[in-house]
């Protein structure tokens, strides 16, 4: 029987990142109310929390920790209050952000695309933790997705529909026999609930899509990499969400989907083995109107 390990490492406390800066700007308003606006140079919402550690004839209506949603561009995240008319105000605030919505919620059970061409035979395998590898008692988490690998190189699509978040796609190697790099390519895509699809091993340069671009299931984003691994040509995926990580920090927690294959909808929890399949139903499941007509007409 053969046997696959893939060992990844990511790291789950996030303070704030250091790809997009989400700054604070500050105004106050004819009622003296202290106004916090979040500007977010990204294409997708960001979740912040503003930790007020000192207030002084000052409120907000949800005490002193308040959670809100970035979205692109300038929003309005909090807002403080003069507590007595007439006197004396002070403050003194910090914040930490993460990529996503913390609030987010699907209005429908999700089904995956596996991320490669139709009809592609792949083999299915759940990645490994790098921090259990080395054997740490603590500090990682048991899943971290699942990698499909096939026999040569293939084009990589859209698993659902969503934006694209971040990529990273210049990073060229000449070593040979790899199991893991830090640095490989990939493009994260970010969906209507709130998560975050991490597609990774990717061909350098090989992107067809931009940040900011809407892609709908099955659309080509890139072409494979891996050819240098000891695995072979192969894609890793991982589906994150971001979540509070006590009153004033965040996480991004990692979890299984249910993908669709050529046996029906199934999460993959053992080495599988499957020929991709993209059902009509499957593809067209979160198109809105437009994009379906779009979709049916050829556009």
């Amino acid at each position: 029987m053969l046997k696959f390990c893939f060992s990844i490492f990511f790291t789950f406390s996030i303070l704030s990142s250091l790809l997009a800066q989400i700054s604070i700007e500050i105004e106050q308003d004819s009622d003296r109310n202290v106004l916090f606006y979040a500007i977010n140079p990204t294409k997708i919402p960001y979740s912040v929390v503003m930790n007020f550690s000192q207030l002084q004839n000052m409120s907000t209506a949800v005490g002193g920790n308040v959670t809100a949603i970035a979205s692109p561009g300038r929003s309005k995240v909090a807002t403080l209050k003069p507590t007595l008319a007439g006197q004396g105000t002070n403050y003194r605030y910090s914040y930490s952000f993460a990529k996503g919505n913390v609030y987010g919620k699907t209005k429908i059970d999700p089904v995956y695309l596996i991320p490669v061409s139709e009809g592609t035979r792949v083999k299915a395998i759940l990645n490994n933790n790098i921090s259990k590898t080395l054997k740490k008692e603590e500090g990682y988490e048991t899943y971290v997705g699942v990698s499909f690998i096939f026999d040569k190189p293939t084009s990589i699509v859209a698993p659902r529909k969503g934006v694209i978040a971040e990529m990273k796609m210049d990073y060229t190697t000449q070593k040979e026999n790899l199991n893991f790099s830090a640095d490989e390519n990939y493009i994260e895509i970010y969906h209507e609930d709130g998560t975050i699809t991490k597609l990774m091993v990717l061909k350098p340069s090989s992107e067809k899509v931009e940040v900011g671009d809407l892609v709908l299931p099955g659309q080509v984003l890139a072409e494979s990499g891996g050819e240098n691994y000891l695995q072979g040509p192969h894609l890793r995926m991982v589906n994150q969400r971001t979540v509070k990580d006590g009153l004033d920090k965040f996480k991004y927690s990692y979890y299984p989907v249910v993908f669709t294959t050529d046996v029906g909808n199934l999460e993959i929890k053992e080495l599988s083995d499957f020929t991709v399949t993209h059902p009509l139903e499957v593809v067209t499941l979160e198109l809105n109107k437009k994009e379906l007509k779009n979709f049916q007409s050829g556009k």
